[in-house]
């Protein structure tokens, strides 16, 4: 699935075809994390076109270590101005984390009244409805009982929040981690003018 345009041809393809942290202020800035127990919140600048207070906010986990790969939704919010606020009451369900116990979420800001359900969803119903996302940036679930992938050893366990790391080789980026108020949702007209993560 590598491509630095995974979100235009993978999840927007498949459409065609799919401030601060929460109350314990080490969670998600990449030097604790949390296992999501007590809830895991963040609040990021929105850049690029203005976007209205009544967008919809979600997450979009990518699940790309089974055949085939889907896209799961977990995780709501809001926009204020040029910031957004997201969050997750609980740890993710397995079935939005990848089999190497790492789970990838994309921000994505939706036209105000778009109702995407819970979990696996189908992408084709919401092709028109996506006004920004957060290319180079993702919120990181970490689970240290499994394997892995090379870069995620670096993450706490539980959420965390990531910047991408290109490839010097032309092989798959990774994430670093960041503080969760570096999390940028980009707004734009045209999707296809974002460069995303090729992680997977």
């Amino acid at each position: 699935m590598k491509s630095t345009r995974w979100f235009t041809t993978g999840f927007l393809g498949m459409m065609l075809a799919v401030s601060a942290c929460s109350n314990d202020t080490s969670r998600g800035t990449g030097e604790g994390g949390g296992d999501g127990s007590e809830g895991f919140s963040i609040t990021g600048p929105i850049s690029g076109d203005a976007v209205s207070d009544d967008a919809g906010v979600i997450v979009i986990w990518v699940v790309s270590s089974g055949d085939p790969d889907y896209f799961f939704n977990l995780g709501e919010g809001s926009v204020s101005g040029a910031t957004f606020t997201v969050g997750f009451g609980s740890t993710p369900p397995r079935a939005a984390i990848n089999s190497h116990g790492v789970g990838v979420g994309f921000v994505a800001l939706l036209e105000p009244g778009t109702e995407v359900p819970d979990g696996e969803f189908d992408p084709d119903r919401f092709k028109t409805a996506v006004l920004a996302a957060s290319p180079q940036h993702a919120i990181i679930w970490r689970d240290a009982s499994r394997p892995g992938l090379s870069w995620s050893g670096s993450f706490p366990d539980g959420y965390g929040c990531g910047k991408c790391v290109a490839a010097p080789d032309g092989g798959f980026d990774s994430f670093e981690p960041v503080a969760c108020t570096e999390v940028e949702v980009q707004a734009t007209s045209d999707m296809d003018s974002l460069e995303f993560c090729g992680w997977t």
